[in-house]
């Protein structure tokens, strides 16, 4: 087995953690540590093949380093901020949903075999539903306001 996928595994877990704790740091670190294994590997794949769509994937995840960079803004349950956590879930959701498309259209080589490809699916699958859960959690007002957790 890859070892790459034995490593993404663990901010895959981390951001699963952070949805059951309803902890925003221990989430958004997840996404954001998922990009920094994605973003080299997509750009080390492009420099070896020259292929621009491994430049695209690894911009694409770049956005997602910087939509889930932690930070430690207060939840202060206002419209604006809601909007704005509704928003950035929508767009990480999305670009985990485009990784599952992109994971399942991808040959099986010899870097990539199924059971890599399967689990990186998951992966993916999991990160692009778990934003949804945040979704549901910020719109029905499950979220405590004014907390850092």
């Amino acid at each position: 087995m890859d070892p790459l996928v034995i490593v993404a595994g663990i901010p895959t877990a981390l951001a699963l953690f952070g949805v059951i704790r309803k902890n925003r740091m221990f989430f958004l670190t997840g996404y954001f540590l998922y990009a920094l294994i994605v973003v080299p590997n997509e750009i080390m794949t492009y420099n070896a093949t020259g292929e621009v769509a491994h430049l695209a994937y690894a911009f694409l995840w770049g956005v997602q380093a910087v939509l889930a960079f932690p930070n430690r803004l207060n939840y202060d349950g206002t419209k604006v901020f809601k909007s704005f956590g509704i928003k950035v879930f929508l767009s990480l959701s999305a670009v985990n949903l485009f990784g599952v498309l992109l994971v399942q259209a991808m040959p099986a080589s010899l870097e990539l075999t199924e059971t890599t490809k399967s689990i990186a699916a998951a992966y993916h699958g999991i990160l692009a539903v778990l934003p949804l859960v945040g979704v549901f959690l910020m719109t029905t007002d499950r979220i405590p306001a004014g907390t850092n957790d």
